[in-house]
């Protein structure tokens, strides 16, 4: 069986979580921010990112990465493999993020209605303070997709 999950919203119950640990590289946040054309000094520069964030010890990793890497684990940790997207609403980063910062991130499932998947996202620090979180309403793979899955 693949790496990632598969869970059909049959298999899903309210109150599952996934917990995953993460810190993102130089060449992550340098790629993401070629990818996307970001250039804001901050996730490149260390004194850009210390006039904006006196005490950073390094530059920011950008929203949109963090956003991104949580979304990725919808496709791969829960619901898994198959899933598709259907919002994500973010809060408001606490606290920047740096890389090499090791972070937390929580996916509980708290709603499920008419095969859509709700979660709840929470991303913490090394010290279980909440960095920021995000809702989410997935649509998860159906059996066929599952059936597939198990053959590869």
């Amino acid at each position: 069986m693949p790496a990632t999950e598969c869970l059909t919203a049959e298999m899903m119950e309210v109150g599952m979580r996934q917990v995953i640990r993460l810190a993102f590289t130089h060449e992550q946040v340098a790629q993401y921010c070629a990818l996307t054309g970001d250039q804001n000094a901050i996730h490149r520069d260390l004194e850009a990112a210390r006039v904006r964030f006196p005490d950073i010890p390094d530059i920011v990793v950008p929203g949109g990465l963090l956003q991104t890497t949580v979304s990725g684990l919808f496709g791969t940790r829960l619901p898994g493999d198959g899933s598709l997207g259907l919002s994500f609403t973010p809060e408001r980063l606490r606290e920047p993020i740096c890389p090499g910062q090791a972070i937390e991130v929580t996916l509980e499932v708290t709603r499920l209605r008419a095969g859509i998947v709700e979660l709840d996202v929470s991303v913490d620090d090394r010290h279980g303070r909440r960095i920021t979180g995000a809702k989410a309403k997935v649509l998860p793979p159906d059996p066929a997709y599952r059936r597939w899955w198990e053959q590869q």
